[in-house]
């Protein structure tokens, strides 16, 4: 008895053609410029190896986008999601929240998660794993990569330049005088913490101060007790630090309660910067200088690019990076 042959992934038309994901998949799709010598190949072998779309979200049928959230405990997620919600209500679309592990994922990781529900696209509100994962995830049903996206990428984005937003802060503590500036940042395996510790050493070495890789502090989840604990200890190991820069408010606000338990004086001995402008910068005392994200524009711009993809199948992918502003207020 003759097995029947599994048919072929967008993976397999990749390494049987020569092609990158990314152009197979503009040719299946018909998106994006594709030599005609590409378009043969790949039409030929997409009909060779029996590849095909079964048993996967059919993005005609459906009005509910599923938003990927890694947590739920960043505030900063609620102002996103606020804005795609009321874009997505603007267009008659329901949201559907998913959550998803930042590691060890892949394709069937994915398309097992959606496969139980129809929905008709995908923002991702945290970073897909790898540009091969992401595209084959955008072959299935439309995605809009929201905050978070992958450098070197051709597919649709929203967020902000890290990178700038980080230098922004970090000058303006060297300018106010600050010699001894502490990073508190996420681990670098997101893009964006990679942005912003590139910003900072980038503005520090502008000022013509050192670099001292002892006061860059990596904290592998945004949670306040983790980054009390781990900034106490470094506040208290080195007294000179005068500054420290935050990489989201909730790291900011955990050094603002590790100076008054050690008994520095904000902002007199001790300026603090945090970054994402959630509503806790304006409720702790001080009052919070922070890196202002627009975060309810990147989530709605997001929500705009999705609905754009739904409604037309060869609408072209976007990159939309949106301004942050440094908000001075009493910590610094």
């Amino acid at each position: 008895m003759t097995r029947k042959r599994k048919p072929a992934s967008l993976s397999d038309i990749a390494a049987a053609s020569g092609y990158s994901i990314a152009t197979v998949s503009r040719a299946i799709n018909h998106h994006g410029s594709v030599s005609a010598l590409a378009q043969r190949t790949i039409d030929a072998l997409v009909a060779e190896l029996d590849y095909h779309t079964t048993n996967t979200p059919q993005p005609a049928k459906s009005t509910t986008i599923a938003v990927l959230i890694p947590n739920l405990s960043n505030p900063f997620n609620s102002s996103v999601l606020e804005g795609i919600q009321n874009a997505a209500t603007t267009h008659g679309l329901n949201v559907a929240l998913l959550m998803v592990k930042e590691t060890d994922t892949d394709i069937d990781y994915y398309l097992n998660m959606l496969k139980d529900a129809n929905y008709c696209g995908v923002i991702a509100l945290g970073a897909l794993p790898d540009n091969q994962t992401a595209y084959q995830l955008n072959h299935e049903i439309p995605v809009v990569m929201c905050s978070e996206y992958l450098e070197d990428t051709d597919m649709s984005y929203v967020g902000i330049d890290d990178n700038v937003a980080a230098q922004k802060a970090t000058d303006y503590l060297t300018k106010i005088g600050r010699r001894h500036i502490a990073l508190i940042n996420a681990t670098t395996n997101h893009k964006y913490a990679r942005e912003r510790e590139t910003g900072y050493k980038q503005a520090l070495q502008r000022a013509l101060l050192s670099l001292d890789a002892d006061l860059i502090l990596h904290i592998n989840s945004i949670r306040y007790n983790l980054a009390l604990s781990k900034v106490t200890d470094l506040l208290r190991s080195r007294s000179e630090i005068d500054a420290i820069f935050a990489a989201s408010d909730i790291f900011a606000i955990a050094a603002l309660e590790a100076a008054r338990h050690l008994g520095r004086q904000v902002p007199d001995e001790l300026s603090v910067v945090g970054f994402d402008n959630t509503f806790l910068a304006t409720v702790v005392s001080p009052k919070l200088t922070t890196i202002k994200q627009p975060a309810y524009e990147i989530g709605h711009e997001a929500c705009e690019i999705l609905q754009e993809k739904i409604a037309r199948k060869n609408a072209p992918e976007r990159h939309e990076v949106l301004k942050a502003s440094l908000l001075v207020r009493e910590s610094t």
